[in-house]
């Protein structure tokens, strides 16, 4: 879908029935409902930062589309125009979880055809719809929920989100299903409002080390370290476990040798575990081991110190892919390694 038809579809849908009173022409970010107290501009009021998003998943008729959190509906709105309609039938689909908000675009849609929005949290509403080509998060996700993955069609589907970074801020990425997993297609840096609802607290579908831990003694953590970008380190970058996160909640873990790490406060690392090598963070000190050791210190010092320089990461130009075995409660992601803490 090019340039020339989302414009269109951005032309065709009066802002001023959904933004706030001296934000009808602004292309930039924009106060939402979640930002009340203006400490925080959500990235997907951003209509420039939507315009990316919508290029990115592609062409756009006759596709079934899902928003989680469609806030005032204009992006739902706007949707509608791209991917056209089947008669009576609707093809975009969202629900919002804030009642004034729900309200107000059930005002702002009178007219707006092939679009069904409902109020409630998406856990309870998107499973009764049956599949979709596309759905959109609108808030920040510790993780890829279960229910996303099985609510997406395959292959084809696209999945945009974005995805917490833990220490503040996220990565809106775009995915597409294939019949091994998902596949990212794009993604940028972001700062988006996080998600709500019953999902919120709960995690997702990455898999707690504590549950990883065999406590025999000589035992270490089994995680498995892929090859899909054919390089040692760059298939195991801490800073893309982001999606891989595990609750820091236990105390030690034997890694194959006599002496015993005490790992409650470790919150950044790298760990592979078939050469028995890794790097912790602790605050300003590593430790390593193994003789992958000093490559995976100097990898996570390279990263930190991009980070503090620049106040972000180039996450979003890691490019990975998240077989479907992910999924299965018991297993953890092949090809990735899990990071300490989240």
């Amino acid at each position: 879908m090019g340039d020339t038809d989302i414009n269109a579809a951005f032309a065709g849908v009066d802002l001023a029935r959904f933004a706030p009173r001296g934000h009808e022409r602004f292309d930039g970010p924009i106060r939402t409902f979640s930002d009340a107290d203006g400490t925080t501009l959500s990235a997907i009021s951003d209509r420039t930062f939507l315009r990316w998003i919508i290029r990115e998943l592609g062409d756009l008729r006759g596709k079934r589309i899902y928003e989680i959190g469609t806030g005032t509906g204009y992006l739902v709105s706007v949707l509608s125009l791209l991917a056209g309609s089947e008669g009576d039938v609707p093809l975009i689909f969202g629900c919002e979880i804030i009642p004034d908000l729900f309200d107000q675009s059930q005002r702002a849609l009178i007219g707006t055809s092939g679009v069904r929005v409902q109020l409630g949290d998406w856990v309870d509403r998107l499973p009764e719809l049956g599949l979709f080509d596309v759905i959109i998060a609108t808030s920040a996700f510790r993780g890829i929920p279960r229910l996303l993955r099985e609510a997406l069609r395959v292959p084809g589907g696209m999945l945009a989100m974005p995805v917490a970074i833990p220490g503040g801020g996220d990565c809106f990425t775009i995915f597409r299903a294939t019949e091994k997993g998902l596949l990212t297609v794009g993604a940028r840096m972001s700062v988006s409002v996080p998600t709500t609802g019953s999902i919120a607290d709960e995690d997702t579908w990455y898999i707690p080390l504590e549950k990883l831990i065999d406590p025999r003694p000589k035992s270490f953590l089994h995680i498995e370290m892929g090859r899909g970008f054919g390089h040692p380190v760059l298939d195991s970058l801490a800073f893309r476990s982001y999606l891989f996160g595990a609750e820091p909640n236990f105390r030690a873990v034997n890694l194959g040798v006599e002496r015993t790490f005490d790992l409650t406060h470790y919150s950044f690392g790298l760990i592979d575990s078939e050469r028995r090598s890794g790097a912790l963070y602790h605050g300003r000190d590593i430790v390593v081991f193994g003789d992958l050791g000093l490559e995976f210190a100097g990898t996570l010092a390279a990263h930190r110190e991009r980070w503090q320089a620049n106040g972000q990461s180039d996450l979003s130009r890691v490019h990975y892919h998240i077989p479907w075995t992910a999924f299965d409660a018991d297993q953890l992601p092949s090809g990735y390694v899990a990071a300490l803490g989240g």
